[in-house]
């Protein structure tokens, strides 16, 4: 059947404009060509569709019958080209949206709503992950992600570098007791997080010039931020989080930071990854300007740790 769609296309044409050369011209091919074709497609048919005079052509009962089906064929494949198109002029469609679970419960889910009074016109689906994300073989337009290991072959627009801080409860704190320096967490519990790819036992930190790199470990791994910051928050530990995770809890001070002269230097940026393309859909455009508009610059939770960020040189 397949076969049979070019050259129905190209009698359909001859149809229209009435003879063979005509329609070659129209088409961009040879004269020809389109005899050959028309002449193959009755050949496969079993039946004349044209009767050729040496200054007419005329349509048999069956071509006429085949040319109004391949005029049909032909609004439809040009409906289905004009779809796409509009896909790629306008924010209209499916969009799937792949996003770090706790950042994106925390800080995208919320401002979706006006996201999509924008674009009324747009389905918008999201899938929460904390795993390893292959996005073609997941159907994603987008992932929104702060993995350190991304996905080969993909494109990937930094929208923000997460800060990061050293906390611990009250509770901690008054029993074993504050530290001045980074070296001091060796005598700590320390909270880790440990997923399947990737383990952040490292804490890296800096004063001036002073950098140091301390390695750390306790009895709590975790493969969820919040599950980490649960556990600190109770008095298990010590934990090295990032900023967006600790609103409420530094504003309550069931969390305390520590060490807040020195910089905490783990590189953790959200990236905006997607399959290499010519064109990037608009839809897709629309929705990594909206985020990165949202979150601002710095981030809009960044501005409650302002007073901790000025101590640190």
């Amino acid at each position: 059947m397949l076969e049979l769609l070019e050259p129905i296309a190209i009698f359909t044409h001859v149809a229209r404009a009435g003879s063979f050369s005509a329609a070659a011209r129209r088409l961009g091919i040879s004269k020809s060509k389109v005899s050959t074709q028309v002449a193959d497609l009755e050949h496969k048919l079993g039946v004349q569709l044209i009767q050729r005079t040496t200054r007419s052509l005329s349509l048999t009962e069956a071509g006429n019958l085949l040319y109004l089906q391949g005029e049909e064929l032909l609004r439809d494949a040009e409906q289905a080209v004009s779809s796409v198109h509009n896909l790629n002029d306008a924010t209209r469609g499916v969009l799937k949206v792949g996003i770090s679970q706790s950042f994106g419960t925390m800080h995208i889910i919320p401002a979706l709503p006006e996201f999509m009074a924008r674009h009324p016109e747009l389905e918008l689906q999201v899938s929460l992950l904390d795993h390893k994300v292959d996005v073609v073989s997941e159907g994603l337009d987008l992932l929104l992600t702060m993995s350190e290991q991304l996905p080969l072959g993909m494109v990937a627009r930094p929208l923000m570098k997460c800060q990061f801080l050293l906390v611990a409860s009250p509770g901690y704190i008054a029993q074993h007791g504050n530290i001045s320096r980074p070296e001091q967490l060796v005598e700590h519990n320390c909270l880790v997080y440990q997923g399947e790819w990737h383990e952040h036992s490292m804490w890296q930190f800096k004063k001036g010039e002073d950098y140091c790199e301390i390695g750390v470990s306790g009895n709590f791994r975790v493969d969820n931020a919040p599950a980490l910051k649960s556990a600190a928050v109770s008095g298990l530990g010590i934990v090295y989080l990032a900023s967006y995770l600790m609103e409420d809890e530094i504003a309550q001070g069931t969390l305390v930071p520590l060490l807040p002269d020195w910089q905490l230097t783990h590189n953790l940026p959200l990236q905006a990854v997607y399959p290499r393309r010519k064109h990037l859909a608009p839809k897709v455009s629309s929705f990594i300007d909206f985020i990165k508009t949202h979150i601002s610059s710095p981030p809009y939770w960044d501005a409650k740790f302002e007073h901790l960020y000025k101590l640190r040189k």
